[in-house]
């Protein structure tokens, strides 16, 4: 498969937003508390033995890494964003107890080999690429990384949910920083414009992830060779259903 251009992946949008000050700031209210519960629940389903390898792929500031990490899993963060990898690096050097650990690294690129007995990409961190093979090459990334037998908790926005929901025009305040969000939805992307006003300085970020309904996304777990166990709706981990929020997949290679 061609290589991914590297000027390509400095300049993508991901590159900038994930980077930026503004970025955690807009999202803050996703919590440590948020984390605890869903990873709690999640690794209480899959009985994962203490000391289990587990990958969380684009890791953020690493909140879901360290809850893992206090579940009894061995734990690898990877990230594009090297501010979030320095917060994540800071969480765990305050639990130097836990066997938790970050690098930065691209999700379209190998980096382990039948090592993992889980791998974790939550929060829609997936689907960012205009091109569609790169999607393909994270998950064929994943599933080389993964022990035989092993398990991908993948976790997706369900599209027909975001249809019903999704709020055209949202004006916020944060720590006296103003944010002006627009989305507007298309036959192939999910698209969020963020407009920020910092003091006198202004910027603009912008989020877009593939519009990919449930059965596009088991289409392309099964491509990539995974079996799909189980699927929920939600972080509660009840069944699926149209007004779900989540398309989670429990995954085998």
């Amino acid at each position: 498969m061609a290589e991914v251009n590297v000027n390509d992946r400095q300049q993508a949008w991901y590159a900038s937003w994930f980077d930026s000050p503004y970025y955690p700031l807009l999202y803050r209210h996703r919590d440590y508390t948020e984390a605890e519960d869903f990873i709690g629940r999640i690794c209480q389903y899959l009985q994962l033995e203490p000391g289990s390898k587990a990958l969380d792929l684009a890791c953020g500031r690493g909140r879901h890494a360290l809850v893992m990490a206090r579940q009894g899993l061995s734990v690898t963060g990877l990230d594009l964003s090297e501010s979030s990898l320095q917060d994540a690096r800071k969480l765990a050097a305050t639990h130097p107890a836990l066997s938790i650990g970050f690098a930065r690294h691209d999700m379209r690129d190998l980096y382990a080999q039948s090592n993992y007995d889980v791998v974790f990409n939550l929060f829609t961190s997936f689907g960012y690429f205009d091109d569609v093979a790169d999607d393909d090459r994270v998950l064929s990334a994943i599933f080389a990384a993964l022990k035989p037998g092993g398990i991908f908790v993948f976790d997706y926005l369900h599209a027909p949910f975001v249809q019903e929901t999704h709020v055209p025009r949202e004006e916020l305040e944060v720590d006296g920083v103003q944010f002006s969000i627009s989305r507007h939805l298309t036959e192939d992307w999910i698209v969020k414009q963020i407009q920020v006003q910092d003091g006198e300085h202004a910027y603009r970020f912008f989020e877009k992830v593939r519009h990919y309904s449930p059965t596009q996304l088991e289409a392309l777990l099964a491509k990539a060779g995974f079996v799909v166990l189980r699927r929920f709706g939600n972080y509660q981990l009840e069944a699926p259903g149209p007004d779900s929020p989540r398309c989670l997949f429990i995954c085998q290679k």
